[in-house]
């Protein structure tokens, strides 16, 4: 009895971890994420702006 108790809270330890380690890896791709849309953000910013740029010129 005492083997299977030992097991079982090995196994729940494990799970608790992986949950854990889970957990930390979805926060850190959502933080790139968030990264890569402000930087899209930055680079379409920067495009209108030589787009206006452009039409002002012709003008």
């Amino acid at each position: 009895m005492d083997l299977f108790l030992f097991i079982s809270v090995i196994v729940g330890m494990t799970f608790i971890f992986l949950y854990f380690v889970f957990n930390h890896d979805i926060q850190k791709k959502k933080l790139e994420l968030e990264e890569q849309k402000l930087e899209l953000e930055k680079k379409k910013v920067e495009l209108q702006k030589v787009c206006k740029d452009q039409e002002e010129e012709k003008r």
